[in-house]
């Protein structure tokens, strides 16, 4: 009786599996967004040039994503686009779909190098970019971060939530830590390849200092410091860095649009309010120029309402 139970069972199970391969089959197969097209050998000389200059993987993913929606668009291979259907493509993006100046500025940067050294043809086309933005960001106060923390529930994501604060750091730049990269008798960690494929040291306060010991001795890690639970040599994704981060806005009640890069907006101005001066913040968020981080001084609200009342007598006139 035993047999035949099992028998049952694990024809079941078959029939279960049968059943999921057909829908994956249905569902993933007839996909674009999970067909993966094949290499092609343009594409593969685009990737090449780019790694042979020492661009930052995240400069290679974002001129191969704006090279492949050229193609897309076209329905052709970026080298038979001509410069009137270029011209038409950048109209395009920036009328009908509205793209910042800044993603205008990604897609025709990846155009150029196409054509500067993998075609090695002359490129000059005339565009128009938006006018460049000036938006305040997102601007926390110290008690908003806090609330933050208190109400994150996962370990890792407090451990996250501090370091990405504590160190003003970019999501891209929290989620690349490795283990080896803290040094916890200078009390400092490394960014490997940040912004602009540059390494730079930045300062660890005590409190993360504290809080990455009990993380470490706690944790079982591979060699990413914030690794997934199944894979340890895999770090954990920006999207689920900042799902928990948005649970945590609801539940400490803040009505702002937080993401993660409002933690080093905070970082940055809370900082300055401290008095660190401005050179030695422009080494700790790995800056280029110091007028990127003189825009904190404009965005400070204390700052913004220093000014002195030139006409307060007059009342008394």
């Amino acid at each position: 009786m035993t047999n035949v139970v099992d028998k049952v069972v694990e024809q079941s199970r078959y029939a279960e599996l049968a059943t999921f391969s057909i829908i994956a089959t249905l569902v993933i197969g007839t996909s674009p967004i999970y067909r993966r097209k094949p290499m092609t050998p343009l594409r593969q000389r685009v990737i090449d040039e780019i790694r042979l200059r020492g661009y930052s993987p995240r400069t290679e993913e974002s001129y191969i994503n704006a090279l492949a929606q050229l193609a897309n668009y076209y329905d052709k291979s970026p080298d038979l686009i001509n410069k009137e259907e270029l011209e038409a493509y950048f109209r395009y993006v920036n009328l009908t779909q509205h793209l910042s100046r800044a993603t205008i500025a990604v897609k025709l940067n990846a155009v150029n190098f196409l054509y500067k050294y993998v075609l090695q043809r002359s490129f000059s086309i005339d565009i128009v970019l938006p006018k460049k933005a000036h938006k305040i960001p997102i601007l926390l106060t110290r008690d908003e971060v806090h609330r933050l923390f208190l109400n994150t529930v996962s370990a890792q994501q407090k451990v996250m939530l501090c370091i990405c604060y504590g160190c003003g750091l970019r999501i891209s730049e929290l989620l690349n830590l490795r283990v080896v990269d803290i040094e916890f008798s200078q009390d400092c960690l490394w960014v490997r390849a940040g912004k602009g494929n540059k390494d730079r040291r930045v300062i660890l306060p005590k409190s993360a200092v504290r809080r990455l010991n009990a993380y470490i001795a706690g944790f079982s890690l591979g060699s990413m410091l914030f690794c997934t639970n199944w894979d340890k040599e895999k770090a954990i994704d920006a999207k689920t860095f900042s799902r928990g981060l948005k649970r945590a806005v609801v539940r400490a009640d803040i009505a702002k649009n937080v993401s993660a890069h409002s933690l080093r907006h905070a970082y940055a101005t809370h900082q300055i309010e401290a008095g660190m001066p401005l050179h030695q913040l422009q080494k700790q968020l790995g800056h280029t120029s110091i007028r990127t981080t003189e825009r904190y001084l404009h965005w400070l609200p204390e700052m913004a309402h220093s000014s002195h009342d030139l006409m307060a007598a007059w009342e008394e006139d």
